[in-house]
C-alpha cells in the first residue's frame, strides 16, 4: 500500500474537522430547540390541545345518539338509597269489639268492604241478657280483618273487625348506623318500588328517637298520601334520601365529561367545530356534576355523545402520525 501524501492527509483532516463542527452545531441547535420547547410546556402541548377540534355537524351527532345543550345553572344532590316498607297508618286503624260477651247472630261485612263510620258490621246477642246489639264501625275505611263468624262467642277483648282508613299510609325507612346522624326531618325523599305505582316525591315526616335494640337500626317515616289507593301495605320500597344540595352556575350531566389526553374535557362549540375544553369539576351526584371552570353559562356543549368526537380526534392523530 502506498503511503498517503501530505496533501491528502491534510484534506482528510480538514473534512473530519468540518464534520465534527457540523455535528456539534446540529447538537447545539437541537439542544436549543429542546430548551425552547421545555420553556413553552413541551412542544407547545397546550396550544396544540387548544387548536384541536372535531367537525361533526350537529345533525350527524344527534343521529348517532348525541345530545347538545346550552350550559346553565343547576342543582347537584348528595343522596343515599335506603330500604323501606309501606305499612298501615296506625293512627287511622280501628278495632270493633263487643262491649260485653256475646254470640254473633248476624254478619253483614266482609274483608275488603268499604264502610262508613256508624255502619253495622255484625249483630251480637248478649250472653247474659239475650239482648241484641249492633257492632258498628268507628271510622270510615276498609275492612282489613274479620274474626267474627256466625254463631261464634266473642269477648270484649276480641277484635271482631279491623277497619283501616287507607287514604294515608306510613312508609318506614330503615336507617343504618352510619346514616342515623345524616338523615333529618324535612329532607326530600323519592320513593320507588319495583312493581307498582309511579315514583313519589315526599319528605321525611318523623324520626324515631330510639334505635332498635335488636338490629341496631334507626327509623325514618313518611306519611304517604294514598288517595289513589295504588300503594298497598306490605310493599317493599327504595327510598332515595337527599342529604344535601349544592347549587352551581354551570351544571352538566356526567355523560358530558370525557377523559381525553389524561384530562377531563367537555366538547364545546366554537364557531363550526367542537373543541375538547379542559374543565375543573366540583360536587357531583349520580347524574350531574358542577363545572367550576372551563365552560361558561350560555355556551353550547355536547351533553351526550362526546365519545364520537373523541374517536374522530384520535383517528386524525393516528393518521397524521401523532400518538397522543
Amino acid at each position: 500500500m502506498k503511503p498517503l501524501s501530505n496533501v491528502r492527509i491534510l484534506m482528510i483532516s480538514m473534512m473530519l474537522a468540518l464534520s465534527g463542527i457540523s455535528i456539534n452545531l446540529q447538537a447545539q441547535d437541537a439542544e436549543h430547540r429542546a430548551h425552547e420547547e421545555e420553556a413553552h410546556g413541551g412542544h407547545n402541548a397546550h396550544d396544540e390541545h387548544e387548536t384541536q377540534s372535531a367537525s361533526v355537524d350537529a345533525e350527524t351527532l344527534k343521529a348517532l345518539g348525541g345530545e347538545i345543550r346550552i350550559a346553565g345553572p343547576g342543582t347537584v344532590r348528595q343522596t343515599v338509597s335506603l330500604p323501606g316498607e309501606v305499612r298501615l297508618n296506625k293512627e287511622t286503624v280501628a278495632q270493633v269489639s263487643p262491649r260485653y260477651p256475646a254470640q254473633v247472630v248476624d254478619v253483614s261485612a266482609r274483608i275488603g268492604d268499604s264502610v262508613d263510620a256508624g255502619d253495622t258490621l255484625a249483630v251480637g246477642e248478649s250472653s247474659q241478657t239475650l239482648q241484641r246489639f249492633p257492632l258498628k264501625s268507628l271510622i270510615r275505611g276498609t275492612v282489613i280483618d274479620r274474626s267474627a263468624t256466625l254463631g261464634e262467642q266473642i269477648q270484649p277483648t276480641d277484635a271482631a273487625f279491623v277497619v283501616a282508613d287507607l287514604s294515608t299510609l306510613w312508609v318506614d325507612i330503615a336507617l343504618y348506623p352510619r346514616q342515623i346522624g345524616h338523615v333529618q326531618k324535612g329532607q326530600p325523599v323519592r320513593i320507588t318500588t319495583a312493581f307498582g305505582p309511579d315514583p313519589v316525591n315526599a319528605r321525611i315526616d318523623y324520626l324515631d328517637p330510639v334505635v332498635s335494640e335488636q338490629v341496631r337500626t334507626g327509623l325514618a317515616r313518611i306519611f304517604l298520601d294514598n288517595a289513589s289507593g295504588e300503594w298497598k301495605p306490605g310493599m317493599f320500597i327504595e327510598a332515595e334520601v337527599t342529604l344535601s344540595e349544592s347549587q352551581g352556575d354551570v351544571v352538566v350531566p356526567l355523560t358530558a365529561v370525557i377523559e381525553y389526553e389524561v384530562r377531563q374535557v367537555v366538547f364545546v362549540r366554537e364557531e363550526e367545530s367542537w373543541h375538547p375544553r379542559p374543565v375543573t369539576l366540583g360536587a357531583k351526584d349520580r347524574d350531574q356534576v358542577i363545572i367550576q371552570s372551563g365552560l361558561e353559562a350560555g355556551e353550547q356543549y355536547v351533553a351526550k355523545g362526546g365519545f364520537t368526537l373523541k374517536a374522530e380526534l384520535l383517528k386524525r392523530g393516528f393518521e397524521s402520525g401523532h400518538n397522543h
